[in-house]
């Protein structure tokens, strides 16, 4: 059975991070066989770097010796069957003793000059004993019969916590200067001030508590030290505050990044500022809501086409660089380029984008030898009417992009699509410069003003869609009143 404390693992990956110093690490592991090959590594984010590997002797004694400095991180010491445990390395504790078995029973190691690791595996004892506590609580509640009895043991997990909270909170503030001590404090939440009321007891803000949370969301966090990106602590926190703590809206979410980076920038943390701008540019490349090509857009131009990447090599920006320029034209919120010289399937009626007024217009590119074009298209005719008839206006400007005209033709014929259609069938529209897209069908909804709204989506959901566009058109005329 594999055994941990503190923080959870996952998978080794090579460190060659460089420092300037020397460290000695003795390890004992009574009951370990001589010769047996044991491993030093360190989180990294939600990751593990492997550092360092030595041999047991016959008494179960390993020494990890390198000329460098190892920096500031919790680390794992990982035995030949995969057990491990956890402990602390900080820049000021380069030589240092563990002692412990084959069980690393939290009650027998034995720790030699290492204050960090003193007050690491005191607070592990203390959490330890307390998980005991949870274990006899959540027995007791598969046996809860009321109500009354649910709310008493919930409340009991509470005092627990609240105690485990309290005490990394009183190690921190008796061993300020230790390592650990930054670890421990980036667990606690700032305190929230009671809101203030206006006379009749209303809020003053209703959203005070979510700006005040969101606000000194960090407070707690030492955004200088590079030490907490080793252990599962920053990640954590990166990844909630960008994925929870507020709404997933492509400028907020610039907003706060522009905050915590500029936060981070200056308090000297350099790889804390590396694995921040990375993992916010590929967390939101990833992202699969719509629109967030923008914080993409906002991040290659400020950051990596900025100079302020200096770790990414020139193919790689090179490549983000070409990457924005070609999604620029067509972020949320700009107004759609133009699109013209292209004819219906008479081929003698040029139709323009910017000729087609309607509150909303549905710009689609499409192959109808594309799988889900085929069904999508259809569909789209079918909501055509119904939602015309039902008082949700728009119009669809459909661009087929390839050149087998005649089966063009024959399937806007077989599926008598009734709104409009266009292709470029003379090579003369440039529309392919502005609107970059590598697969069909691709939907943007336009307003009157032929400003992109929304992009990415499918068919299926535009009916909610043209509602909710509807509904905010009107809540903002009513604010222009």
């Amino acid at each position: 059975m594999i055994k941990k404390i503190f923080f959870l693992s996952t998978i080794l990956i090579l460190s060659n991070t460089v420092f300037s110093q020397g460290y000695k690490i003795t390890i004992k592991i009574k009951g370990l066989k001589a010769n047996s090959t044991c491993l030093l590594a360190n989180y990294y984010a939600d990751k593990n770097q492997l550092k360092d590997s030595a041999k047991t002797d016959k008494n179960g004694v390993m020494v990890f010796k390198g000329k460098n400095i190892l920096p500031n991180g919790i680390y794992l010491l990982v035995t030949p069957d995969h057990n491990y445990f956890e402990f602390v390395i900080s820049n000021k504790e380069q030589e240092f003793t563990l002692e412990t078995d084959t069980l690393f029973d939290i009650d027998n190691f034995v720790i030699k000059n290492s204050e960090e690791n003193r007050v690491f595996f005191d607070f592990n004892k203390f959490a330890s004993q307390k998980s005991v506590d949870f274990e006899v609580l959540k027995e007791k509640m598969k046996f809860a019969k009321t109500k009354k009895d649910t709310l008493k043991i919930q409340a009991q997990y509470r005092v627990i916590d609240s105690l485990i909270q309290d005490k990394r909170k009183t190690l921190s503030e008796t061993n300020p200067t230790l390592f650990i001590s930054k670890i421990y404090r980036s667990f606690i939440d700032v305190p929230t001030p009671e809101p203030l009321r206006k006379p009749d007891g209303s809020l003053v803000d209703s959203n005070y508590k979510y700006n005040f949370y969101k606000n000194h969301y960090w407070d707690n966090i030492d955004l200088g030290e590079d030490g907490l990106l080793r252990s599962p602590v920053f990640h954590n926190k990166l990844k909630y505050f960008f994925s929870s703590v507020f709404v997933q809206v492509p400028d907020t979410i610039i907003k706060e990044t522009d905050k915590l980076l500029k936060k981070i920038e200056t308090a000297g943390a350099k790889d804390l500022f590396r694995y921040s701008v990375s993992w916010i540019t590929n967390h939101f490349e990833d992202s699969k809501i719509v629109c967030m090509d923008k914080v993409l857009h906002y991040m290659g131009t400020n950051y990596y086409c900025a100079g302020k990447t200096p770790w990414a090599d020139t193919a790689m920006v090179r490549k983000m660089c070409e990457h924005i320029v070609k999604i620029r034209p067509t972020l949320c919120d700009e107004i759609a380029p133009p699109i013209t010289n292209l004819f219906d399937s008479t081929y003698n009626k040029q139709i323009d984008l910017y000729s087609i007024n309607s509150p909303f217009i549905v710009l689609i590119f499409w192959d109808h030898q594309c799988g889900h074009c085929q069904k999508s298209m259809p569909r789209l005719n079918v909501l055509y009417d119904s939602l015309n008839k039902a008082g949700l206006k728009f119009e669809v400007y459909s661009v087929y992009t390839q050149d087998d005209w005649a089966g063009w033709k024959k399937y806007l014929k077989d599926h008598k699509l009734k709104y409009i259609n266009v292709a470029n069938m003379y090579g003369t529209s440039t529309y392919r410069r502005n609107y970059f897209f590598i697969s069909t069908p691709q939907i943007f909804i336009l307003d009157k003003d032929k400003r992109i709204k929304l992009k990415g989506i499918d068919v299926e959901n535009l009916p909610n869609i043209l509602e909710l566009l509807y509904k905010d058109e009107k809540l903002n005329s009513h604010k222009k009143k």
